[in-house]
Parts: structure tokens; C-alpha cells; sequence
């Protein structure tokens, strides 16, 4: 009897330690896919995949730049109002509204202090490649959105209307990955910058979370039309203040703009220079600046777009435009403000070490003293506010996309709870599960992008061509004027 125990003893041991071995194995490799989805490998696919549209489509963000400023600007004139849904206008600005968030502010002063001033050129170069995947993926959930009493669409209608039938799996994918994207990244870590921007006690951080969570009762659980109704108002205020606040910034420190953009252009290809040595590697300063202006405009990701296809007068074309003007004005317009607030300031920058806010609020101070801190206070919940209803736009559609309306009405009801959750928890986890998610919805939805871009550029072609012809002036009247209902 002893005899055979030991040997079942042995055998267990064995069997165990195989055991432990496959899941060692397993862990390693998890957490090797982890680093690739959350490193570089969707950064470089940013890259690759807006070169591929920018060469394909002959660098039309070029082209359309102007045509994406006037359209904006004649919707703001013209806004529409129709049953059951949003306008054209208003889902633009729901966009905006997730886009412009606390990143703008501590993103870029991040990027600043770990890249130097030559970040902002890259950001820059970053930007109009990002304006071409973000109007290829506005004008394809457009073209294959859905119509089922409203309108739906996004990366997960156009992944299982445009693409062949095996890839229709990577839609749920792309859904099941887009919803704890939305809890990390559009609401527990924009409450949770915003804010530790009015304080870190514990008090301050339950009372500032209550707040959020009411606010964003009001707003989420009235719908997207009420989404769209809040974003609409709140997006040109918040945007016209910051931008009038850094250019009173700049102008009081003119002498100093040209500096900054010395600073700007030298510190991009010899960062060693402008850093003092900090910073030595172009590449780093590369992949800093690019990557800070790729994701704070969200070009790949394929969330703004499932805001421009529930629009009801919404065409391919136009919302494509809205698409390049989001870019430029996040990236082009809001980070750069904020880069030259810093750097013509004269605020002394850490090299080498990781802002936030701070260091805007340090720039601010020197031109408005003790005023700065509740200025950029206020920027900074508004800016996260924003973000928050933004995002829980994108988490409705993708809840309903995989749970039907049941599951709508269940994601509206706890996603208000978790702004709690961001004020009063530290976030770090939370930025690594965010970056994480994040990358699994550029992995998949890429791809799909290069592949269905014949779609795009089609498309675009044939309205070009179309637009030139004297029976078809009334019609892109109509369109220019947002008038035109698909």
C-alpha cells in the first residue's frame, strides 16, 4: 500500500508541475500579447495605415482642409433639428466632445517634459495622417450604417456589412473591447484628471465625484438626442475659452513666439540641443509627439465615427469633412495652443520626467497669478465633462450592437456610477487596461480600414467627378448647407 501511494504521490507531483508549467507558459504569453497590443505595433499600423490613405487618395486631407473648415462653420450657422435622432452638427460635436478632453491639457504637457519642444512638430505631422484614417472611417460607417427606426453605425456596422462574411466575428470583437474601453478610458480616467485638478484630499475627490455622476445622470440618461443637445452647446464654448485664454497667454509673451517655434523645429531633429541633453533620441521625440497627436484625436480607433452615422441628415461627405476638421482642431489647433502657452511662458520644464496639468497651470500663473489655478481648474472638469458623455455615446451603441435595447437601458443606468469610481480610485491600472483595450480596437479596426478604402476613395471620386457637372450644382448646394437628407 505504501508503494502504490508514493507512486500516486510522484505521479501528482508530476501532473501538478506540468500543470504549473502550461500556465507559466500561458501567463508569458498573455502578457507578451498584452505589450505588443499596448505598445508600439498599433502605433506603427497608425502609421502605415495613414500613410497607405494619405498615397492612395493623393493626400486628400490637402484638398479638403479648407472645404472641412467651411463646412463647419456654415453648419454652425444652419443647425437642424429632426425627430428621433441628432443633426449632422450635433454628432459632430458629440465627437469633439469625447476627443477634446483632459489629454489636451496634461497630454501635451506630458509629451512636452518626456519629448521636448519637438514633440509638437511630430504631433503636427501626426495629424494629417490622422486626418485621412478619421475621414475613411466617418465615411464608411456612414456607407454601410444601419436603419433600424435610427441610425447605427460605426466600426462594427461596416466590419459586418463591408466585410466577407468570415471577418463578421471581429465586429463583436471590436464591440466587446470598445466597452471597458469606454469605462477606462472616456469616463473613470477623465474624472479622475479633472478632478485631482481641484484636489487630492479625500473629501474633495467624493464630493467632485458625486457631482460628475450627477451631472452625467442628467445628460446620459435623456438619450442621444440629449447628448447630442448638451455637446452642441458645450463643445464652441469650452473650445472658443481655451483657445481665447492661450492666446491672451502668447500675446502677452510675443516676443517669445518665435523662440518657441525655434524650439519647436530645432528640438525635432536635434532634441539634445533644446533639452539640454534630457532628451537625446529623435526617434523618442518622434514617437512621443506622434503618438501624442494620434491618439488625442482618436484617428483609428473608429469611436467618433459611431457618433457622425446616427446623424439623420447626415451623407458620407460631409460628416468625412467634419472628420478632418475634429483632427485639425484637436491636435492642430488645442494641443498646439497649449505647447505654446508652456513654452512661451518661460515656466522651467523637468526634461526627462512626466508633467501634467501643473505645468500649465505654472504657465498660467506667471501671467495671471493666483487666478490660474481656478482657471485651468474649470478648463479641466469641463474638458473631462465632456469627454465622459461623449464616450457614453460610443458605450451605448456598443452595448445595444451586442445586447439589443435591454442592454442599452443597463449601460445607461451604471455608467453615470463609475465617474464615483475614477474621483476616488488611483488610476494607474486603469491607464494600463485603457491603453490595452485601446489597442485591440486600432488592431481591428485598421486593417478593415485598408481593406474597405477602395470604398472610400471610390466614392470620393465619383462625388468629385459628380460636383463638377452644371445637374448636379443644386444638389452639392444642398450638401454644403447640410440640407441634403441621405
Amino acid at each position: 500500500m505504501f508503494i502504490i501511494y508514493s507512486k500516486l504521490i510522484i505521479t501528482n507531483k508530476r501532473q501538478i508541475t506540468q500543470i504549473s508549467i502550461f500556465w507559466v507558459i500561458c501567463l508569458h504569453f498573455l502578457k507578451l500579447l498584452a505589450d505588443i497590443i499596448s505598445g508600439y505595433f498599433p502605433f506603427a499600423l497608425l502609421i502605415l495605415c495613414g500613410l497607405y490613405l494619405s498615397f492612395k487618395g493623393r493626400f486628400f486631407q490637402f484638398g479638403k482642409f479648407f472645404d472641412s473648415i467651411k463646412i463647419t462653420f456654415k453648419a454652425f450657422r444652419c443647425k437642424e433639428k429632426g425627430k428621433g435622432g441628432i443633426s449632422s452638427f450635433q454628432s459632430a460635436c458629440t465627437a469633439l466632445s469625447a476627443t477634446v478632453g483632459t489629454g489636451n491639457i496634461a497630454g501635451v504637457a506630458g509629451a512636452l517634459s518626456i519629448g521636448g519642444a519637438g514633440a509638437v512638430f511630430w504631433m503636427w505631422i501626426s495629424a494629417f495622417l490622422g486626418m485621412a484614417i478619421k475621414y475613411a472611417e466617418i465615411k464608411l460607417a456612414i456607407i454601410y450604417r444601419e436603419n433600424n427606426g435610427k441610425f447605427k453605425g460605426g466600426p462594427m456596422y461596416y466590419i459586418k456589412n463591408g466585410m466577407p462574411s468570415v471577418f463578421k466575428p471581429f465586429s463583436f470583437i471590436y464591440a466587446l473591447a470598445a466597452i471597458p474601453a469606454v469605462f477606462c478610458t472616456g469616463n473613470i480616467t477623465q474624472t479622475n484628471s479633472a478632478v485631482l485638478s481641484v484636489g487630492e484630499s479625500p473629501l474633495i475627490r467624493v464630493i467632485m465625484g458625486v457631482i460628475f455622476t450627477v451631472l452625467t445622470t442628467l445628460v446620459v440618461w435623456g438619450g442621444s438626442s440629449r447628448i447630442g443637445a448638451v455637446t452642441e452647446k458645450i463643445v464652441p464654448i469650452m473650445s472658443v475659452i481655451y483657445i481665447v485664454l492661450s492666446f491672451c497667454i502668447i500675446l502677452m509673451n510675443g516676443s517669445y513666439v518665435p523662440v518657441a517655434f525655434a524650439m519647436i523645429l530645432k528640438g525635432a531633429f536635434a532634441p539634445r540641443a533644446v533639452t539640454g541633453g534630457a532628451v537625446g533620441s529623435v526617434l523618442a521625440v518622434i514617437i512621443t509627439g506622434a503618438s501624442r497627436g494620434i491618439f488625442s484625436n482618436e484617428a483609428g480607433l473608429g469611436s467618433s465615427a459611431m457618433a457622425h452615422a446616427v446623424a439623420f441628415d447626415a451623407n458620407s461627405e460631409t460628416q468625412g469633412l467634419f472628420g478632418i476638421f475634429e483632427v485639425f482642431l484637436d491636435t492642430v489647433v488645442i494641443c498646439t495652443l497649449t505647447a505654446l502657452t508652456i513654452l512661451c511662458s518661460g515656466v522651467n520644464i523637468e526634461y526627462g520626467s512626466i508633467a501634467s496639468a501643473e505645468l500649465v497651470q505654472g504657465a498660467i500663473s506667471l501671467c495671471f497669478g493666483r487666478a490660474s489655478h481656478y482657471m485651468i481648474t474649470v478648463m479641466m472638469c469641463i474638458f473631462g465633462f465632456s469627454s465622459v458623455i461623449g464616450w457614453a455615446f460610443y458605450g451605448n451603441l456598443c452595448w445595444g450592437f451586442l445586447f439589443g435595447s435591454k442592454g442599452e437601458k443597463i449601460f445607461i443606468a451604471i455608467y453615470p456610477f463609475f465617474c464615483l469610481l475614477g474621483a476616488i480610485l488611483n488610476t494607474s491600472v486603469v491607464w494600463d487596461l485603457a491603453e490595452f483595450f485601446n489597442g485591440i480596437m486600432l488592431c481591428v479596426n485598421l486593417p478593415v480600414l485598408i481593406y474597405l478604402s477602395g470604398a472610400v476613395l471610390t466614392e470620393r471620386k465619383e462625388i468629385n467627378d459628380r460636383s463638377k457637372t452644371k445637374e448636379n450644382k443644386r444638389f452639392f448646394a444642398a450638401r454644403r448647407s447640410l440640407t441634403y437628407k441621405r
